[in-house]
């Protein structure tokens, strides 16, 4: 079989071409992005998994962002909730001192400072996170409580104290409703929906804090008011009738005798109150749990489709090496090959 130089030279330009184009894209794999395929016609499995894998981590993104938000709106209602037990000691404290029976004058004075604390609560109890009030239950949009001079107490424009479970008008109990309120939001928990496309409770985390709830609502047998605010403002309204000597009417109703019922209440009220804080105290631990598993989870996905993506970098930098020495030793054989063969002169 002869062997001619240009059947060589054929054969080398085209194991050349093969070498330099290796190294050019083991060049271009370590100089680029590293990425292994930059259309979806380049490898198909790999963008499909590739699709899948950044669509996973763009979801998981903002279900960190959602429960960063709710980390946010429980540390605020849990930072309330210490204004408010602050508030209410104050308020005992007050009520205690009034119900030792001081001078007319001081016993005003109580009154003026507990209607004072009151009104602090409904501050309290209208805070915000973000551009949200936070005790708002389903409404975020709009304040919570009111508290009017007469000292009637709203909750989203509703009487408080008008809200018994028992009663049978329809608006009470249409307002009632707001006690079961839920506002769910996606945190990883596999957000899914029924056959009547409302929210598997399950599969969702309930954001709404119902400050009426918290607080409470309607009146017992003897006609007294359960919410605490209530309890505390009405204790400031009658010690604030006291007459000079210090004794309250009796006329046309028995102020003290009302008096001593709330401020058996108000001591009793805020076990309520506890029971609804430490509520709120283990959703904001959970929200702290989930936070770590959001993360984990995240960075599980970058490893993912980094490792569809793009090359491990040493791999890269072991092919980019070895294809440059190939091409090298390609160009090394040429010097030898350029050169006519024996039998072509012999031709």
């Amino acid at each position: 079989m002869r062997v001619t130089t240009n059947s060589t030279l054929r054969t080398y330009r085209s194991s050349l071409a093969r070498a330099t184009l290796s190294q050019y894209n083991a060049m271009n794999l370590v100089l680029s992005d590293g990425r292994l395929f930059n259309s979806f016609a380049d490898s198909p499995a790999r963008a499909t998994e590739s699709y899948r894998l950044h669509s996973a981590y763009a979801k998981n993104q903002t279900q960190q962002e959602t429960n960063a938000t709710m980390v946010g709106k429980f540390e605020q209602a849990h930072s309330s909730m210490q204004q408010i037990s602050d508030q209410y000691n104050k308020a005992l404290e007050q009520a205690m001192k009034a119900q030792n029976t001081p001078t007319g004058g001081a016993l005003k004075e109580l009154g003026t400072t507990l209607k004072g604390v009151a009104e602090g609560m409904v501050y309290t109890l209208n805070v915000k996170y973000g551009d949200k009030y936070v005790f708002a239950g389903a409404d975020g949009d709009n304040a919570p409580f009111e508290l009017r001079d007469d000292g009637t107490l709203l909750f989203r424009g509703v009487d408080v104290n008008s809200l018994d479970p028992a009663s049978t008008d329809p608006a009470v109990q249409e307002a009632l409703k707001m006690l079961d309120e839920h506002a769910y939001v996606d945190v990883g928990l596999g957000f899914a929906l029924d056959g009547n496309q409302e929210v598997i409770p399950s599969t969702a985390f309930d954001s709404s804090i119902s400050g009426l709830k918290i607080m409470g609502y309607g009146t017992d047998d003897n006609g007294n008011p359960n919410n605490m605010i209530s309890i505390i403002s009405r204790l400031g309204q009658i010690y604030s009738q006291a007459d000079e000597e210090g004794n309250l009417p009796t006329q046309p109703n028995d102020l003290a005798a009302e008096a001593e019922q709330l401020f058996g209440k108000m001591k009793d009220s805020f076990t309520n109150v506890n029971t609804q804080w430490a509520t709120i105290t283990s959703r904001a631990q959970f929200l702290d749990s989930n936070e770590t598993r959001l993360v984990e989870t995240g960075d599980n996905l970058t490893e993912q489709f980094t490792s569809v993506d793009k090359t491990d970098m040493a791999d890269a930098l072991t092919t980019f090496a070895y294809a440059q020495y190939t091409y090298n030793a390609a160009l090394r054989v040429g010097n030898q090959v350029l050169s006519q063969s024996f039998i072509d002169y012999m031709g």
